[in-house]
């Protein structure tokens, strides 16, 4: 059992990375590690993009099934319809 001032094992891994990370960035250029956090940054951008999509067939995929049982049911839902879903 730990102490009340004693650190997690998982609490000194931790500060022990942030110390080898801090000590490599400090001997590299400021302007380099602006860069490859830009470069960081927009790869995430890159992969929100991408789930963005997903999200947006997802709901397209929605609408064009509400609109299909609306057609085919009169606006009620739970009708059973055999069309098959194309993409």
């Amino acid at each position: 059992m730990l102490l009340k001032d004693e650190k997690s094992f998982r609490e000194k891994r931790s500060e022990f990375r942030h110390r080898i990370v801090d000590s490599i960035y400090d001997r590299i250029p400021a302007e380099v590690v602006e860069h490859l956090g830009n470069a960081n940054k927009e790869l995430i951008f890159a992969i929100e993009g991408v789930f963005n999509g997903f999200i947006k067939r997802i709901d397209n995929r929605i609408a064009r099934t509400k609109e299909r049982h609306s057609k085919t049911t009169g606006g009620e839902s739970g009708g059973n319809n055999s069309d098959s879903d194309k993409e």
